[in-house]
């Protein structure tokens, strides 16, 4: 790149440079995309800092005065563009600044030589001094025009040399982006109370851009690690083998919504595009919607006819019930895998709350409707009687279909009540694949999908490739990893079970299992006293027990099944695990007494 010295047009500011001559934006030695004509206009306003510069006066100097094209929504998004790229604020600016019904001035120190940039672009009177004379003569600003074109005549046949010279050498051409992971937005925000609202936005946006079947995207609950970390975007490709990387921010002031948004090129952390978007918080399914089909546009994925009426079907909402819906998403997806039982059912039982509150602001809300429905479903068996939430999870997830066929969420939420609590095998299997039709990067529906090829048909090997894309998908969520152990175990791929176990690091149980049905005792009882050592839920318990039994410590298995039975007494407690305890414990009348139970309880 050249230096200050060898170009006297390269303008420094902040972490920025941008080379007047080449056309060209950088931060640091990353080549940041933007367009030629806002690329003007920034070089424009950054070459005069402080000066007002007019709306007529851009469009005189940059667009000509003779222009019949939409100066007006050309300049608007101008604006914006250099706004995203400078990742600058409307509202708060540390760039671009507004002035209402007067135009646009820069307002960051610029470092260099004035005169050397004020040449960036032509010489534009100041209104304040209509009368003071140029600083620089008219030939010699016409002479540095002339170096301008002639310059970037000569950088145009540069490209087509390299870019001819490369075909030649049969070099790679650019990486097709086929798959990309959405980063948590930055809340730009100021306010703590408004994370919820920056996750919010970053679960929607990932949710759109999952319904372009060309891509594989990842899943919210991966992306969701690296919030409030900074790692450099290669490492974050490589992590999650994905090609691209979309940052970017939110702000929320009142009912007004920024969302600005940039795509990265995973390989050589280049970056290809940027905008801006801002609107009411009533349109804000809108918003969403355009970063979704611009992101498309950019990675040039092909729409489907059905594809694209799904990411051109934002509707207004009720912006009290939106901000309840977020809530309730933040609180459902919020706890870490490490929370503790009663944190998550506490969180969880909030959810339902803010989900609730969003259908009483407004009925025809299906997005509430669908994450009520997965709200209860979470609930079940662990937490709460299948009899008591899923009944709820179903009536939900049928009202949100009702509303809104096209949610692939509320179909995997009715898929999971068809298969654990209906029993309707058939209906089970067509939600899931209705839902991974709508949204191929679900990885809730390939793992439901996955749970019914194993439990109704036995297929362990198809079950595990399906669990496999859920993984692909969510690689960095400790679930993928602990479904993937319990699959393999109940498949009787044992070591393939500990070796998704330890990936987990906290399902000793699983791996107690796995060990003891191996044969291998001292490892099933080690991992069995680390799992012990801190469970309490008795349906770890119980397989904790069942684990010390096959290993040979029956007496340990005894003795904590009056503590499992004691809980039953309290609360609810999953039949099916303390039948197998039972069983393992060989006996078979009280295995068969709590089957029985587990039966009338419509256990999964």
């Amino acid at each position: 790149m050249p230096t200050p010295v060898d170009n006297p047009l390269l303008l420094r500011f902040g972490p920025f440079q941008l080379d007047a001559q080449a056309g060209e934006l950088r931060k640091g030695d990353t080549l940041l995309h933007l367009a030629p004509q806002p690329c003007k206009v920034l070089a424009m306003l950054v070459s005069r800092p402080q000066k007002v510069f007019t709306r007529q006066e851009i469009q005189r100097e940059i667009w000509g005065g003779d222009t019949f094209v939409d100066f007006e929504q050309g300049l608007n998004v101008a604006i914006r563009q250099i706004r995203a790229a400078l990742c600058d604020d409307a509202e708060t600016p540390r760039y671009i600044e507004t002035l209402p019904r007067r135009g646009y001035r820069f307002i960051g120190r610029v470092e260099g030589n004035s005169d050397a940039a004020e040449g960036a672009t032509p010489s534009v009177p100041s209104e304040s001094a209509p009368h003071a004379a140029p600083r620089v003569p008219r030939h010699s600003s016409y002479r540095r025009r002339m170096t301008v074109m002639v310059g970037l005549g000569l950088a145009a046949v540069a490209v087509i040399f390299v870019w001819r010279m490369g075909r030649i050498a049969g070099r790679t051409p650019p990486m097709r982006i086929q798959s990309l992971a959405v980063l948590p937005l930055e809340n730009l925000s100021h306010d703590a109370e408004q994370e919820y609202f920056a996750d919010g936005m970053t679960d929607e946006l990932i949710t759109d851009l999952a319904k372009i079947h060309a891509l594989r995207v990842i899943s919210r609950n991966s992306m969701m690690q690296y919030k409030g970390k900074h790692k450099p975007t290669p490492q974050i490709a490589r992590e999650l083998n994905v090609d691209a990387i979309v940052e970017g921010t939110v702000m929320r002031s009142g009912d007004r919504v920024r969302i600005t948004a940039q795509l990265i090129e995973a390989h050589g952390d280049r970056h290809l595009w940027a905008e801006a978007y801002e609107g009411d918080l009533r349109n804000v399914l809108v918003l969403q919607d355009e970063v979704a089909q611009d992101i498309a546009r950019e990675v040039k994925a092909t729409l489907n006819p059905q594809e694209q009426i799904r990411l051109t079907s934002g509707r207004p909402v009720n912006a009290e019930a939106y901000e309840a819906y977020l809530r309730g998403l933040y609180e459902l997806h919020g706890m870490t895998a490490e929370a503790s039982d009663v944190l998550k059912s506490e969180s969880i039982e909030k959810a339902i709350g803010y989900f609730q509150q969003a259908i009483a602001y407004d009925h025809a809300d299906a997005l509430a409707y669908s994450g009520l429905a997965d709200a209860y479903a979470s609930l079940s068996t662990k937490y709460r009687a299948p009899l008591e939430v899923m009944p709820k999870a179903k009536a939900a997830a049928v009202k949100a279909i009702e509303l809104d066929d096209t949610l692939a969420e509320a179909h995997g939420s009715l898929g999971y009540v068809e298969l654990f609590f209906d029993w309707d095998w058939s209906r089970a299997e067509g939600e899931f694949r209705k839902a991974l039709q709508l949204n191929s990067s679900l990885p809730r529906a390939h793992a439901g999908l996955a749970e019914y090829l194993l439990f109704r048909l036995g297929n362990s090997d198809e079950a595990i490739q399906e669990l496999q894309r859920a993984y692909a998908l969510d690689p960095l969520l400790p679930l993928s990893h602990g479904d993937l152990a319990w699959f393999s175990f109940l498949g009787r791929r044992y070591a393939e079970s500990i070796e998704a176990a330890q990936r987990v690091g906290h399902d000793d149980h699983i791996l107690a299992l796995s060990y003891a049905e191996l044969g291998r005792r001292d490892q099933a009882l080690a991992a069995a006293d680390r799992a012990v050592s801190s469970a309490r839920n008795p349906v770890i318990l119980s397989q904790i027990a069942a684990a010390y039994a096959l290993a040979g410590r029956a007496d340990k298995a005894r003795a904590m099944v009056g503590g499992i039975e004691a809980q039953a007494r309290e609360r609810y407690v999953c039949g099916f695990n303390v039948a197998c305890l039972y069983s393992v414990l060989g006996e078979k009348d009280q295995a068969f007494a709590w089957l029985e139970k587990a039966y009338r309880e419509r256990s999964d």
